[in-house]
């Protein structure tokens, strides 16, 4: 009889150990299918969001021709509000220039733009403006550029944009022959204070500013 009982609860150990390894299967392939599923939606809803905060932003320049970049980004901060957010994934939202178009401006996200040179371009100069706001901040309260250098929110997550004291090479190529992931992104000080050296960089494209020399860098930079 004991031995009946102890083969009965060995079965039953041994059905629990292979439904729990099929539950922990099911949950590790439903976990990529969900983030595909979620990137997917977003970048619908993004699009969506978008469309209309460029509707408005036509209509507002149908009225007034000489629309500035300043009074642009109020309509685009009001379709914003209405709608809540532009980006569900928290992307940070840009005017483009359209010289192709008799519309002034096209709103992107920081996120969800196709273009992955123009999305590039466009998040590194937003971090460069952010970067050099911060240490004017440092010269009008008389202190120290911080040693570790800054971190700023970016498309909704924080960038650490470290101070070095010599510019990083890079690698020339693309995300296969990288050996980091995500996005990078640091900066070397002039003997005036000044942004000298600073770089942006995801695994596609990195924009490379130099002072004196504005943007330079399609690709890798060294």
């Amino acid at each position: 009889m004991k031995k009946k009982l102890a083969s009965r609860q060995g079965i039953n150990r041994a059905v629990a150990l292979v439904l729990a390894l099929v539950l922990v299967l099911a949950v590790l392939i439903s976990i990529p299918i969900y983030l595909s599923y979620k990137k997917r939606a977003d970048q619908f809803s993004c699009t969506v969001a978008l469309k209309k905060a460029q509707d408005m932003l036509d209509v507002e320049f149908l009225w007034n021709y000489e629309l500035s970049h300043d009074e642009a980004l109020k309509v685009v901060e009001r379709a914003k509000w209405e709608m809540e957010a532009l980006c569900p994934a928290g992307g940070d939202y840009y005017l483009v220039d359209r010289p192709e178009s008799d519309q002034v401006y096209r709103v992107t996200c920081g996120i969800h733009e196709k273009n992955t040179y123009l999305r590039t371009r466009l998040n590194a100069a937003h971090v460069l403006e952010l970067l050099e706001d911060a240490l004017a901040n440092c010269v009008r309260r008389g202190i120290e550029v911080p040693e570790e250098g800054f971190t700023f929110l970016v498309n909704s997550r924080e960038l650490p944009v470290p101070l070095l004291e010599e510019p990083v090479d890079l690698r020339w190529g693309t995300s296969a022959s990288i050996d980091y992931e995500g996005i990078v992104s640091f900066f070397t000080l002039a003997e005036d204070g000044s942004v000298a050296w600073f770089v942006y960089a995801d695994e596609n494209h990195a924009s490379v500013y130099r002072a004196g020399n504005d943007w330079g860098g399609d690709a890798w930079a060294e």
